[in-house]
C-alpha cells in the first residue's frame, strides 16, 4: 500500500457525533393521562367527590395535556468541539474544553440528574428531557475523553 494510503487505526479515526432526540408527545404520557382522568371520572361519578376536589386534583394533568397538543422537542449532541442541546425554544452549547466532568444521580424516582460540573467549578444542570439513557451518554463521552461519576439515589 502506498505510504501516503494508510487506514485510519482505531486512534486516529474519527469520532461519530452523537445526537439524541426526543418528542413530549409519547404513548406513555397518554396512557398515564387517560388513566389520571379516568381515576378522576371515578372519583367523581362513583365515589361522588366534589367538584374542588377534582378541580384540584386535575392541576397535575395540565402540563401533561400541553406536552400532547404542543409536541416539544427536546435534543441532545455531543460533537468533537462541543455538547449542544436545546428544549422547548432555548437552545445551550458549551465547549467540551470548558467540561471537567458529568456527574449523574439517580433519584429515588429512578430518574437521572446530569450535572456538568465546568473548569470553573460551577455547575451546569442538563434539563430533563434531554438526558439521553445513561450507556448511550457516557459512551459518547467516554470517546471524547470527558469523566463521568455516578452516584446512586443520594438524597442532598
Amino acid at each position: 500500500m502506498p505510504k501516503g494510503n494508510t487506514p485510519p487505526t482505531p486512534e486516529t479515526a474519527p469520532v461519530e457525533d452523537y445526537h439524541f432526540r426526543r418528542q413530549g408527545r409519547s404513548p406513555a404520557l397518554v396512557l398515564a393521562l387517560a388513566a389520571w382522568l379516568a381515576a378522576l371520572a371515578g372519583l367523581y361519578f362513583y365515589a361522588q367527590a366534589s367538584p374542588w376536589l377534582i378541580a384540584l386534583l386535575f392541576l397535575p394533568v395540565i402540563p401533561g395535556l400541553f406536552d400532547l397538543v404542543k409536541n416539544p422537542g427536546s435534543g441532545l449532541d455531543v460533537t468533537a468541539e462541543q455538547i449542544v442541546w436545546f428544549t422547548g425554544g432555548e437552545r445551550t452549547d458549551l465547549p467540551l474544553s470548558r467540561i471537567a466532568r458529568l456527574r449523574l444521580d439517580t433519584r429515588l424516582d429512578l430518574s437521572i440528574r446530569a450535572t456538568l460540573i465546568l473548569t470553573t467549578g460551577n455547575k451546569l444542570r442538563l434539563p430533563q428531557p434531554v438526558v439521553p439513557p445513561v450507556a448511550e451518554l457516557t459512551h459518547a463521552l467516554d470517546q471524547r475523553g470527558i469523566a463521568h461519576e455516578r452516584h446512586h439515589f443520594s438524597l442532598f
